[in-house]
């Protein structure tokens, strides 16, 4: 495990150092936990915008969008032998 040091405002010490006592962990614990969650939401922020932008590729994608509408209306006619509306029986 590596070591660390680092300054923190006092509020952000006393309000950390309360915390964790409250949960009954040390307050170097409560800090290993938050980053860990910080982390987490990071990745998972970068991965939607990543999303988002190949979303957006997508939609400005000609190819893509004729593959997609023709997708599209293949899905409007039923397969051969499958009875029509079948779902709502």
């Amino acid at each position: 495990m590596a070591a660390i040091s680092l300054k923190l405002p006092d509020d952000l010490a006393e309000e950390s150092k309360a915390l964790a006592e409250q949960l009954g962990i040390t307050r170097t614990e409560f800090i290993r936990q938050a980053l860990r969650h910080e982390v987490r939401e990071v990745k998972a922020e970068i991965e939607r915008e990543a999303m988002a932008k190949a979303l957006e590729a997508m939609r400005e994608d000609p190819e893509y969008l004729q593959e997609s509408e023709q997708l599209e209306n293949g899905l409007e006619h039923p397969l051969p032998n499958e009875p029509d509306h079948w779902w709502q029986e």
